[in-house]
């Protein structure tokens, strides 16, 4: 799919802005409106376009572990063990990739001991089909705007496991979220129509959800191998994970043209990075210029290609 330097700019800008209004857009642009909405349908039509994700915070929900596991299967059940994941409640998102594991997954837990609970049960399951597995238990995990189209400086990151209590929510705040969790630009006057609540309340409740922090921003899930771009993760194992470690990586990792993610946790590795390339000698000199930036401090870094990453929900309901 070829894109033109517009394309490119608005799919930057889309990635954490697509709930403004299609005029704000147009005029951020100078552009008519006409345009903005035809170029939005082709890329929904041409399947570049695969959700409209919103970012929760999960502590806010009573979720307060966010867990990585990657898993070695063998190749005859992979996708069964795949679609069993894709099924569970508190499975976020599942994906192939080449490396060490073919699997990954993505959970959120109320809390260590229901992971334990429900993990360990699906791995005495399935123990004749998983050959080996490891866990990231996630302390901080960040998305940062898509540099690599040129995102607008205006941009933020944000950052989705942060200790707090647990928010009162109502059933209509819960009605709203779960269906922006289905489509994140779904119009308020079709929320208002699905919750029986009116558009007034809406905005109202939308703006609170907003500044509370229960909603953190949105972000589009793009088929990105549709314009030739590939995800890589850099698995990092740091000699001694500080504070004032993690917050020069991280300051490297918002200013690095290709990395798109970031998480610290618990395991035995420290620390995830997540890279967008085209060509394979951006992914090398990414990994270069993580290895010269903190050449003293890594102790080991490993490397997954993301072959594909299926379906994505973001509430655990």
């Amino acid at each position: 799919m070829k894109l033109d330097a517009l394309d490119k700019k608005l799919i930057s800008y889309l990635y954490h802005h697509y709930r403004e209004p299609l005029t704000k857009i147009a005029k951020q642009f100078k552009v008519s409106r006409d345009q903005i909405e035809y170029r939005l349908r082709k890329y929904e039509k041409e399947g570049l376009i695969k959700k409209y994700l919103t970012i929760f915070n999960y502590p806010l929900l009573g979720y307060r572990e966010f867990i990585v596991a990657w898993l070695k299967t063998t190749g005859e059940n992979r996708g069964a063990i795949k679609r069993e994941f894709e099924a569970m409640k508190n499975v976020i998102s599942v994906g192939e990739v080449i490396g060490d594991y073919d699997l990954f997954v993505d959970f959120v837990f109320r809390d260590k001991y229901e992971f334990e609970s429900v993990f360990y049960s699906f791995l005495e399951k399935n123990k004749a089909s998983i050959l080996a597995h490891s866990m990231f238990i996630t302390t901080y995990a960040g998305f940062f705007p898509l540099k690599t189209f040129g995102a607008f400086n205006a941009e933020k990151t944000y950052g989705m496991v942060n200790p707090a209590s647990q928010a009162e929510l109502s059933e209509k705040d819960l009605s709203i979220l779960k269906l922006l969790e289905k489509n994140g630009r779904t119009r308020i006057i079709d929320i208002a129509k699905k919750t029986g609540i009116s558009s007034e309340l809406i905005v109202y409740k939308l703006k609170q959800l907003y500044k509370n922090k229960v909603i953190l921003g949105t972000r589009i899930q793009l088929d990105m191998e549709k314009l030739g771009f590939y995800f890589g993760v850099l698995k990092i194992k740091l000699r001694n994970q500080t504070e004032n470690l993690k917050k020069k990586i991280e300051f490297f990792c918002e200013r690095h043209a290709h990395v798109n993610a970031l998480s610290f946790g618990i395991s035995d590795t420290d620390c995830l990075v997540q890279v967008l390339y085209q060509e394979e000698n951006e992914f090398r000199q990414a990994i270069r210029d993580f290895n010269r930036a903190f050449e003293k401090e890594i102790e080991q870094i490993q490397i997954l290609l993301i072959e594909n990453e299926g379906k994505v929900k973001t509430l655990p309901y």
